[in-house]
Protein backbone atom coordinates (compact mmCIF):
# COMPACT_ATOMS: atom_id res chain seq x y z
CA UNK A 1 0.00 0.00 0.00
CA UNK A 2 2.88 2.25 1.00
CA UNK A 3 4.52 1.94 -2.41
CA UNK A 4 1.17 2.63 -4.19
CA UNK A 5 0.96 5.95 -1.94
CA UNK A 6 4.55 6.38 -3.17
CA UNK A 7 4.11 6.20 -6.67
CA UNK A 8 0.66 7.90 -6.87
CA UNK A 9 2.46 10.92 -5.35
CA UNK A 10 5.26 10.90 -7.79
CA UNK A 11 2.99 10.98 -10.65
CA UNK A 12 0.90 13.44 -9.22
CA UNK A 13 4.16 15.96 -8.47
CA UNK A 14 5.01 15.08 -12.11
CA UNK A 15 1.13 16.10 -13.09
CA UNK A 16 1.67 19.50 -11.29
CA UNK A 17 4.88 20.02 -13.11
CA UNK A 18 3.26 19.29 -16.38
CA UNK A 19 0.36 21.75 -15.35
CA UNK A 20 3.01 24.31 -14.51
CA UNK A 21 4.10 24.23 -17.94
CA UNK A 22 1.05 24.40 -20.04
CA UNK A 23 -0.03 27.02 -17.61
CA UNK A 24 2.79 29.60 -18.61
CA UNK A 25 1.89 28.84 -21.97
CA UNK A 26 -1.53 30.45 -21.49
CA UNK A 27 -2.35 33.68 -23.73
CA UNK A 28 -5.26 35.94 -22.48
CA UNK A 29 -8.90 35.94 -24.40
CA UNK A 30 -10.41 38.37 -22.85
CA UNK A 31 -11.86 39.49 -19.29
CA UNK A 32 -8.79 40.38 -18.54
CA UNK A 33 -7.11 37.16 -18.20
CA UNK A 34 -9.19 35.67 -15.72
CA UNK A 35 -9.29 32.01 -17.01
CA UNK A 36 -5.44 32.12 -16.36
CA UNK A 37 -5.98 33.43 -13.14
CA UNK A 38 -8.27 30.63 -12.25
CA UNK A 39 -5.84 27.80 -13.73
CA UNK A 40 -3.26 29.53 -11.63
CA UNK A 41 -5.31 28.82 -8.19
CA UNK A 42 -6.50 25.52 -9.43
CA UNK A 43 -2.69 24.87 -9.74
CA UNK A 44 -1.83 26.47 -6.26
CA UNK A 45 -4.60 24.38 -4.71
CA UNK A 46 -3.55 21.01 -6.22
CA UNK A 47 -0.16 21.90 -5.44
CA UNK A 48 -1.10 22.34 -1.20
CA UNK A 49 -2.86 18.83 -1.42
CA UNK A 50 -0.55 17.07 -2.81
CA UNK A 51 2.50 18.69 -0.73
CA UNK A 52 0.04 17.58 2.28
CA UNK A 53 0.35 13.91 0.76
CA UNK A 54 3.66 13.87 0.25
CA UNK A 55 4.48 14.85 3.52
CA UNK A 56 1.85 12.22 5.12
CA UNK A 57 3.89 9.61 2.57
CA UNK A 58 7.30 11.01 3.80
CA UNK A 59 6.32 10.55 7.59
CA UNK A 60 5.02 6.86 6.92
CA UNK A 61 7.52 5.92 4.18
CA UNK A 62 9.87 3.25 4.71
CA UNK A 63 13.82 3.32 3.85
CA UNK A 64 12.99 1.45 0.38
CA UNK A 65 10.47 4.07 -0.46
CA UNK A 66 12.75 7.29 0.81
CA UNK A 67 14.65 7.59 -2.51
CA UNK A 68 11.36 8.25 -4.59
CA UNK A 69 9.41 10.27 -2.31
CA UNK A 70 12.54 12.82 -1.42
CA UNK A 71 12.77 12.55 -5.21
CA UNK A 72 9.48 13.79 -5.79
CA UNK A 73 9.91 16.28 -2.87
CA UNK A 74 12.61 18.02 -4.42
CA UNK A 75 10.96 18.13 -7.43
CA UNK A 76 7.64 19.58 -6.15
CA UNK A 77 9.75 21.99 -4.01
CA UNK A 78 11.54 23.26 -7.38
CA UNK A 79 8.43 23.40 -9.51
CA UNK A 80 7.54 26.03 -6.80
CA UNK A 81 10.62 27.84 -6.75
CA UNK A 82 10.58 27.97 -10.36
CA UNK A 83 6.76 29.08 -10.90
CA UNK A 84 7.44 31.89 -8.53
CA UNK A 85 10.52 33.10 -9.95
CA UNK A 86 8.56 33.37 -13.46
CA UNK A 87 5.98 35.21 -11.60
CA UNK A 88 8.45 37.47 -10.31
CA UNK A 89 10.15 38.13 -13.20
CA UNK A 90 6.40 38.80 -15.31
CA UNK A 91 6.00 41.35 -12.63
CA UNK A 92 9.11 43.24 -12.82
CA UNK A 93 9.34 43.05 -16.56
Amino acid sequence: MKTILASLYFAAVLALVAAAVGNTQLRCEGFGCMGIGVAWFAWAFAYCLVLGLGVFIRSQAEASLTKIVRAGWWLQLATALGVLVLWISKRLG
